[in-house]
């Protein structure tokens, strides 16, 4: 005989992401940087800005991709680390820091932390090979 399953069970067990101390997401594609991520123009005398359509679309995907990955959830405050491909896709340089908050963001979107002002510690590196990933991302749990 098979015992029913409560909605809060189903969550649980299916939909909501357990809580874990840490995760490790790889992304395929370069975030924009932050300096594209919004748009702005004038409406009826006001400035109006909105996200830009390439991050939105980035984010969609970025989104998408990490929740595929099914890592769980990190609660409360934590350590983000990048490690992400230097020169992906061009020989044009990017500044480190202006992909920290994409991918914060779609952290956030995705479920894998409740809030990017809970980031504690943030680190950002280039590295040279990352067997084509755009970056690699871990998330773990600060202590006390």
């Amino acid at each position: 005989m098979t015992e029913r399953m409560s909605a809060k069970q189903y969550r649980e067990q299916f939909v909501e992401p357990k809580a874990v101390s840490s995760a490790r997401i790889v992304i395929t594609n370069m975030p924009p940087s932050a300096n594209g991520l919004r748009k702005s123009f004038i409406k009826e005398g006001k400035v109006i800005s909105v996200k830009s359509d390439g991050y939105a679309d980035w984010r969609k995907a970025a989104v998408s991709e990490i929740t595929s990955q099914a890592v769980g959830k990190v609660e409360g405050p934590y350590r983000l680390s990048i490690v992400a491909q230097r020169h992906w896709r061009s020989k044009r340089a990017r500044d480190i820091d202006n992909i920290i908050k994409p991918i914060s963001d779609a952290l956030v979107k995705a479920g894998i932390v409740e809030d990017d002002c809970l980031a504690e510690c943030v680190t950002a590196r280039w590295v040279d090979d990352l067997q084509g990933h755009a970056a690699v991302i871990d998330v773990e749990v600060c202590d006390g």
